[in-house]
């Protein structure tokens, strides 16, 4: 009986000195991932610039069509030609909390209910981007164009028909 529970004793010993040097493994080789990760993110990290986006509670906008032509020009900018896939995050939220209180704000001034929907709906995608959507970035992208297209005469042959104004 004493054989046996050496052997058993001797068999979780092993077991456990199995399992801690596995852990440590596991926790050198992770330290060792993020040091490397750490040192890239460190060589490839540049500061985002947040801009200022104005007074969205008395916009400098004279109207909706103003407003929708300059997000839409913000929008060119910053995600056309390939630039939607180096997105400066605390930007584009920034810029998002700013179309929602524009959209918000002429809202009750507009008169089109296509355009009102088209109005809430970058409301919504809007908050999307806020919540940290990257991906919904270029949805507003595509509101803003479709709506500059539709409300602006803005010449563009391609229309993405995500907009009820047309």
């Amino acid at each position: 009986m004493k054989k046996g529970l050496k052997i058993a004793a001797a068999a979780v010993m092993v077991m456990l000195a199995a399992g801690v040097i596995g852990v440590w493994t596991m926790v050198y080789l992770k330290s060792t991932s993020a040091e490397e990760n750490s040192s890239t993110a460190e060589t490839n990290w540049r500061p985002q610039q947040v801009q200022d986006y104005g007074d969205t509670e008395n916009p400098e906008y004279a109207d909706a069509g103003e407003f929708i032509k300059k997000f839409h020009e913000f929008y060119n900018q910053t995600t056309g030609w390939e630039r939607i896939n180096d997105l400066n995050m605390p930007d584009q939220i920034a810029r998002a909390e700013a179309a929602k209180a524009y959209a918000s704000y002429f809202i009750p001034l507009t008169e089109d209910p296509a355009l009102k929907n088209d109005l809430e709906a970058i409301i919504m995608h809007a908050d999307s981007v806020i919540a940290g959507n990257a991906e919904t970035v270029l949805t507003l992208h595509r509101y803003f164009h479709d709506l500059d297209i539709a409300v602006n005469g803005y010449v563009h042959e391609q229309i993405f028909g995500v907009t009820e104004s047309k």
